[in-house]
Parts: C-alpha cells; structure tokens; sequence
C-alpha cells in the first residue's frame, strides 16, 4: 500500500509538471502567434493605404501564413466626431469632396453646420474657426467662459445633447457664409482640450443632412493558417491631410 501510494503521488507530480509544461508551451505559441496576426494587419493596413484600395494579404509580397483582408471604405454619415483634441491644437473639417489621388477637391453645395464642444477644467475651451473659401477666409470665435477670454466673442453658446451625449456648447455657421467654394473649417482649440461633434443644419437630435466624407476608414484582418487559427482585426481612420491651425492662427 505504500509502495502504491508513494507511485500515485510521484505520478501526480510528473502529471503536474508535465501538464503546466504543455500549457505553458502552449500559451506561449499562442501569444507568439497573436502578435505575428496583429503585425500582419497593421501591415495590410499600410499596403491597403498606399495602393489607396481593398487588398487580399496574399498580394502583399514576401507574406505567407496568414490569410485574410484589408477593406478601405469612404461612408458618409450625418455627424462626425474628432478624437480629443488638445488645447492649442486645431482640427481640419473638410466642405469638399477631397481626391486622394489628385489632392484636389471639388466643390459641394452649401449647407448650414453645427460645431459643438464639451466643457472643460479649470477653464473652458474656447474655439477660433477659420473658414476658408476660394473667394477668402472668414474668422469666428466662441468663448464660453466667465468671464470672456475673447471679448468680440458671442455670448450666445446653446448645448446640444447628440446621441444622448452632452455637448455643452456650440457654434452655428450658416450656409449664407459657407457659400459653394468653401474648402475648410480650421477649428484651433484654445485654453483647455475638447472634442468636436459636427452636424449639417439645426436639427442636432435626429441629424439628416449628409456630411462631406472626412476620411478613410480601414477594416483590416489576418488570421494564421496554423491550427491555432488566431486571428486579429485593426480597424483605423485616417482623416484627411490637417492644416495646421498656426497657418491662421490670431493672438488674443
């Protein structure tokens, strides 16, 4: 009976071993694997993005293992968002249709649109747009804050509520100033960092008004041709070319 017990426990302890060895092995490759996939798809990405269309990973060169695709895709939608944007910082809204290919834009028909901005801490973000038209540039400012940083600024800042996000405050530029040659909208970002939520026309709650495309979106996916069979998806946007905000910048 000892002599049992003690070969139960030595095979016990071998099973262990041997057990935490295979997983450890295993979870190893598995990560391995996992980050060749995610290499792969940032790869396509890059190869989708200078041929400017859809690609298959067996036409990238030199790529083997890994099957999958890159899809490069320009929707339209009735609102669009900016990631954070720092204070100082500026963001370029485009009012045309922007070519790739070309770097040239054609002109769209005027409509009105909406800026809103959230708030912000110790002070509030106060914003300096610059519409710029074939036929010249235009400036406005809005500055929330109490009392005024700008003092040509308007007092009047409604929030608005989009997708049951608070916005706290907002801009309108009417289509009467917008007119059929307008190219931009540099909004530069003063005093505290903010995102931008913009929107076609007045209707803030159920927007309808299609917005110029703002960029290109790219939904890229590789998975190994390894029993593994792991897979990773990188979805990215990439707005078009940003002007600097300096170029029209003003000291207030």
């Amino acid at each position: 009976m000892i002599t049992v017990m003690l070969l139960a426990t030595v095979m016990t302890v071998v099973l262990s071993i041997s057990f935490k060895s295979v997983t450890e092995t295993q979870v190893t490759k598995l990560e391995e694997e996992s980050q060749k996939a995610l290499a792969v798809a940032e790869s396509a990405i890059e190869a989708a993005l200078k041929a400017n269309t859809s690609i298959t990973l067996s036409s990238i060169s030199g790529l083997s293992g890994f099957d999958g695709t890159a899809t490069l895709t320009t929707s339209t939608d009735v609102k669009f968002t900016t990631p954070n944007i720092e204070a100082n910082g500026s963001y370029t809204f485009y009012l045309g249709n922007y070519n790739v290919s070309s770097k040239t834009m054609s002109d769209l028909p005027a409509q009105d649109y909406t800026i809103c901005f959230e708030n912000g801490s110790p002070d509030e973000p106060a914003l300096e747009i610059t519409l710029v038209k074939d036929s010249g540039v235009k400036k406005y400012v809005v500055d929330p804050n109490s009392p005024k940083k700008i003092s040509n600024a308007p007092v009047n800042t409604p929030a608005c509520n989009p997708d049951s996000t608070n916005y706290s405050y907002s801009i309108h530029i009417p289509s009467a100033d917008v007119g059929a040659d307008a190219k931009f909208l540099i909004i530069r970002v003063l005093y505290s960092p903010t995102r931008l939520f913009f929107t076609g026309g007045n209707n803030l709650l159920t927007p309808t008004i299609l917005l110029p495309v703002q960029g290109r979106t790219i939904t890229s996916q590789a998975t190994s041709n390894t029993s593994l069979g792991v897979s990773k998806k990188v979805v990215l946007f990439q707005s078009y070319p940003q002007i600097p905000g300096e170029f029209f910048s003003t000291s207030f």
